[in-house]
C-alpha cells in the first residue's frame, strides 16, 4: 500500500422513515446535491429525513494527514471506526444550544471505543461535538 493512500471512507445514507418522502426520491436528491426534498420541506424548518454515517480505518486516516505525528490510534482499536454522524439538511438548525461533556458522560465508554478522536490536538469531546449529532 501507498502511504499517499487516502483513508478508505465508508458512507451509508441512513433514510428516516417519512411516509411523504421515498427513498427514490431522497436518493435522487443525494445524487444531484439536493438537500433531501428541499421541495418537500417547509423552509426553515430545522428538520432533516437523511443522515450520513462515515467510517474510516485508523491506519489510512492517519496516512492521509500531512504530518502523520499529529495521529494516534490506541492499541484497543483494530476495527473500522466511526468518523462522523451528519444530517444532510441542517443548515437551519440553531447551532446555539450547549452541549456539555455532562450530556455524554453515559456513553463515553462506547463513544471512545467506536468514535475515537485520531488527532492528537483534539479531544475526545471536541471530537465528537465537530463531527456528529450528539
Amino acid at each position: 500500500m501507498s502511504c499517499s493512500m487516502l483513508p478508505l471512507l465508508a458512507t451509508l445514507s441512513l433514510l428516516l422513515p417519512d411516509w411523504s418522502t421515498t427513498q427514490a426520491v431522497l436518493s435522487e436528491d443525494y445524487k444531484y446535491g439536493h438537500q433531501c426534498s428541499d421541495q418537500l420541506d417547509q423552509p426553515h424548518n430545522c428538520s432533516w429525513k437523511c443522515i450520513v454515517f462515515t467510517q474510516q480505518w485508523p491506519g489510512g486516516f492517519c496516512q492521509s494527514l500531512y504530518n502523520e505525528t499529529h495521529c494516534r490510534i490506541a492499541q484497543s482499536i483494530n476495527n473500522w471506526t466511526i468518523h462522523g454522524l451528519w444530517p444532510l439538511r441542517d443548515q437551519y438548525c440553531c447551532s446555539c444550544w450547549p452541549m456539555f461533556h455532562s450530556d455524554v458522560e453515559e456513553l463515553e465508554t462506547d463513544l471512545t471505543e467506536y468514535w475515537p478522536s485520531l488527532l492528537k490536538t483534539r479531544t475526545q469531546f471536541q471530537f465528537w461535538y465537530v463531527t456528529g449529532c450528539l
